[in-house]
């Protein structure tokens, strides 16, 4: 009975226009958001609005060539049931059946986003950052416990550590650091 609680079997076709669509609204408001930017107060310079706007550009086209194409193919024929020598790879590369959404794993992730999102601020970006990568990276490795927690946290500390130095060095932005600064010499 839990599991067919935790879940659910959805129309592939459905999820997909589903998606596109509330994806396409988002990057409108946003495009029509980004319009309102300041201008470049340097004259021959673009100003902040020119690259968000680029982006959600080519969402937008992009995804509105999906949506169509998507709208215009003709409904998939529901194929017969699945026979026993079919193995769980097959099932992987089948585009037209329904997909299987687990309420958990996307309660779980959306739980740990929240989490991280709450303790950025308090912990700082090294702490928080490599915490949220372990959670989400231990439990998904396919290997024994021990071992699964060396990959997860190696994994998440590489990942904490270019999250550093594109967004802090590279791209100057300013993130709640505690201790980096310290040891790197305040860059």
């Amino acid at each position: 009975m839990l599991v067919h609680l935790r879940s659910l079997r959805l129309p592939r076709r459905l999820c997909l226009l589903t998606s596109v669509a509330a994806t396409l609204a988002g990057a409108a408001y946003l495009y029509w958001t980004a319009t309102n930017l300041p201008a470049s107060i340097l004259p021959g310079y673009p100003g902040d609005g020119f690259f968000p706007k680029i982006s959600l550009a080519v969402i937008l086209v992009f995804g509105s060539l999906l949506l169509i194409r998507e709208y215009l193919a003709p409904e998939p024929e529901p194929e017969p049931a699945q026979t026993a020598k079919n193995t769980d790879e097959d099932d992987d590369d089948n585009s037209s059946g329904p997909i299987e959404f687990d309420l958990v794993e996307a309660s779980l992730i959306l739980g740990l986003s929240l989490g991280y999102m709450y303790l950025l601020k308090p912990l700082g970006l090294e702490i928080a950052t490599t915490l949220f990568m372990f959670a989400l990276l231990f439990p998904r490795l396919l290997m024994p416990a021990p071992k699964a927690a060396a990959v997860a946290l190696a994994g998440a500390l590489v990942t904490m550590v270019l999250v550093y130095f594109a967004f802090v060095i590279g791209l100057n932005v300013p993130l709640p650091l505690k201790f980096l600064p310290v040891f790197l010499g305040e860059y």
